[in-house]
């Protein structure tokens, strides 16, 4: 195989480029030039799971990751005042030291930008010097400012941040919007707490998920419905504090300060089809889910993943790329339809009032008492499922 390219330098972008630099003769990775990292005292953290821990040491980069700060969690709890039942997940019940990995976002990209730079047949160009992508179903063609051309055999779209370059490619696409935002806030809390435990709180239109990021501190993503919304903002930090701690202090003690405040609107979709005129889609240009579960980062890397092991499946003498990217589109469909609907089936369980409580709390019991059901959970939140599927025959051990 001899060219592809990738459109969008993001987290999968970069990581996309790692992944087919070594199936590809050449990798050409497209950034967007106006992209603008915005300063703020927050830091975003990404829940990483199992599936992308492995791949990470796939690509060499898990170690520069643990390297620098990042936290393991081995339980998440999750509760609501409405109901009686907690509901406890524990990296124990499937025989692991974790269940993920709390890792800043920048942490990622560092380590991206450091293993893209030693590849010698991975090139970046600037998406101001692209005039024009040409494609069909039988070729693929890229058009630089100094008019020169490249045939593509493979071109990947990885996020949503440079549309124009395929702006006549059509997507069918199942949404749902979910009328609320995030804000995203750290928490520094009272005394010498050390913890890991990441916490999730249902309320009456509120979703509250800790993360928790150093000794004393927790990273939260505050779901709010739209209605809502307007009287958070308009709140200071007292307030903003006193409420958030009648919410959690039972679970993980006084907060004392809390960070700037980031808010985003928050929308769900997901593709019919991840291949379009042989043009993949993945990650952030496939899909979008809701928060909640924290796994939005992590299907995106489950796509590049079952985009290799479709490459690997095949002779690699000959490669089909029809059959491949059939493989992977299969794949991509069954795996992440499941994730997607699971996790709107759980934002409309917590959250739709028309469903008593008592038939919440009854589901939840019959959950809590099923061992089978938790290790399925766990297997799949983790990505355990799918790498078993795949035949991995060693994987995400702890270091």
């Amino acid at each position: 195989m001899k060219n592809s390219l990738i459109i969008g330098d993001g987290i999968i972008g970069m990581l996309s480029a790692i992944s087919l630099s070594n199936i590809y003769e050449n990798v050409y990775l497209v950034r967007n030039s106006k992209k603008k990292y915005r300063e703020s005292k927050i830091n975003r953290h990404f829940s990483i799971n199992l599936l992308s821990k492995y791949f990470f040491m796939k690509m060499g980069i898990w170690d520069d990751i643990m390297i620098s700060t990042s936290r393991p969690y081995n339980k998440i709890i999750t509760w609501s005042d409405n109901m009686g039942e907690e509901v406890k997940f524990e990296s124990s019940s499937i025989s692991y030291d974790s269940l993920g990995y709390i890792i800043k976002e920048d942490l990622i990209i560092n380590s991206l930008t450091a293993k893209l730079s030693a590849i010698n047949n991975i090139e970046i160009i600037d998406d101001s010097d692209i005039n024009s992508i040409s494609y069909n179903d039988n070729c693929h063609k890229v058009t630089l400012s100094d008019d020169k051309t490249i045939n593509l055999n493979l071109i990947i779209k990885s996020d949503n941040s440079i549309d124009f370059l395929l702006n006549s490619l059509e997507l069918n696409k199942k949404s749902i919007e979910y009328n609320q935002h995030a804000l995203v806030i750290d928490l520094h809390l009272e005394g010498n707490t050390v913890s890991n435990i990441a916490y999730q709180k249902f309320l009456d239109g509120q979703i509250l998920g800790l993360l928790p990021i150093t000794q004393n501190k927790y990273n939260l993503i505050w779901s709010v419905n739209n209605d809502i919304l307007d009287d958070l903002k308009n709140e200071d930090d007292k307030n903003i504090i006193s409420v958030l701690n009648s919410h959690l202090s039972e679970k993980v003690g006084s907060i004392k300060s809390i960070s700037d405040r980031v808010i985003f609107p928050l929308s769900g979709f997901h593709v019919e089809s991840y291949v379009t005129n042989n043009i993949l889609v993945i990650g952030g240009a496939a899909h979008s889910v809701h928060p909640m579960a924290g796994l939005g980062l992590n299907m995106g890397i489950q796509d590049i993943y079952l985009l290799e092991n479709s490459f690997l499946k095949m002779s690699s003498d000959n490669h089909n790329l029809n059959q491949v990217l059939e493989n992977f589109n299969s794949s991509c469909i069954l795996e992440n339809s499941k994730t997607y609907n699971a996790i709107n089936f759980l934002k409309k369980f917590y959250s739709d009032n028309l469903i008593p409580n008592y038939l919440k709390t009854q589901s939840l019991r019959i959950f809590n008492k099923s061992k089978y059901l938790k290790i399925k959970a766990i297997e799949s939140a983790t990505g355990i499922d799918v790498l078993k599927r795949t035949s991995v025959d060693k994987y995400c051990y702890p270091n």
